[in-house]
């Protein structure tokens, strides 16, 4: 799963790209590492790597992991830089603008004078938003992983759970059954909690005739799942069942409006409109969705301001919420793979309203 070929034929012929970042690394080349660079041209791409990672790289290259036409070299990249600089094979130089720092910039600048540098901009983050049948899969299959963690923590609820068990044992599952890692930090609040949309668990009793919220994922070949489920422990209000209702009606009427080509922007009103029209709208502050693929949150979004086309092949979040300060809150959330027409919706468990009694 490399898209190293579709990023080399975007290069010009004077352009050379130098990647820093980890995730930019991984998805050209297979291959993970917490520090290495690669160098990348229309016709060569050059992987610069240290001591720690550079017979893992060989190994995972006889594996078929790495492209054959990926150069491994050891970390000499300075001063093999420069040599091409001065002989004239390196004239414009494109650098990761949003993943690199300015002291970090600067650096280079100084090292390779004779480069004119460029910013790479939106052109990677506009080759990873369409994922293709590998990286869907991947994505499903990590989805599909923290369903079956959700499905098997539901009957073990009670009210002497704390947040921070149900946390562990969503992750604990998790990794049992084949995930690298969790997505991202789980989210476990319960009780008045769930009014915080980010709230972080803590050791608490889960709280009697309250919401508990979890928003949790994994990583499977790489890719993140990302989905939040909220039950009731106990038996639910009527005004905490209205709120549910509500956030699931802005739920589907925001998988309902994503298809290719609309923006996302209008599927954030989609599902904003159903929640300002029963009166909660000052109580949804966050955006309606984000991508969601090597990294947790990426390009493309559903927000307010988002004037973007979403492709068909994008895979996003829809997760609208309502938060009402210091009572409780209610988010929902589902990934979607958006299609010409539509799009698949890649999470199976039920959104209905869980009570647990």
């Amino acid at each position: 799963m490399t898209h190293l070929k579709a990023w080399q034929e975007q290069l010009a012929p004077e352009e050379t790209a130098v990647i820093f970042s980890t995730v930019s690394r991984r998805y050209l080349t297979g291959f993970t590492s917490s520090d290495g660079v690669l160098v990348t041209t229309r016709e060569e791409a050059l992987l610069y790597l240290d001591s720690r990672y550079y017979e893992m790289a060989q190994i995972a290259q006889s594996r078929g992991r790495i492209p054959e036409n990926v150069i491994l070299r050891p970390f000499i990249f300075p001063k093999e830089f420069e040599e091409r600089i001065k002989d004239g094979l390196v004239s414009k130089v494109l650098f990761e603008d949003k993943r690199l720092t300015v002291s970090e910039l600067r650096k280079l600048e100084r090292n390779f004078a004779d480069a004119e540098f460029l910013p790479i901009g939106e052109r990677l983050d506009r080759l990873r938003m369409v994922k293709d049948r590998d990286e869907i899969r991947a994505i499903a299959g990590a989805q599909a992983l923290a369903e079956e963690a959700l499905a098997h923590l539901l009957p073990l609820l009670s009210p002497d759970r704390t947040e921070t068990w149900v946390a562990a044992e969503l992750e604990r599952y998790m990794k049992l059954h084949g995930a690298e890692k969790p997505s991202f930090e789980t989210i476990c609040i319960s009780g008045t909690r769930t009014s915080l949309p980010h709230g972080r668990p803590e050791n608490i009793k889960l709280t009697d005739g309250g919401f508990l919220t979890m928003d949790f994922g994994c990583v499977l070949d790489g890719y993140c799942s990302d989905m939040t489920r909220t039950v009731c422990i106990g038996r639910a209000t009527e005004e905490m069942k209205t709120v549910y209702n509500t956030v699931l009606r802005a739920q589907l009427a925001g998988v309902a409006a994503a298809k290719a080509g609309v923006s996302g922007k209008d599927v954030d009103k989609a599902s904003r409109d159903v929640i300002t029209e029963a009166g909660y709208g000052e109580y949804f502050g966050h955006s309606t969705g984000h991508g969601c693929g090597l990294q947790v949150h990426e390009a493309p979004y559903f927000a307010p301001k988002a004037d973007n086309l979403i492709p068909a092949g994008a895979v996003l979040s829809v997760e609208p919420g309502i938060y009402l300060p210091g009572r409780f809150g209610v988010r929902i959330e589902d990934l979607i793979a958006v299609t010409e027409n539509g799009c698949e919706n890649l999470n199976r468990s039920s959104k209905e309203l869980v009570e647990i009694v």
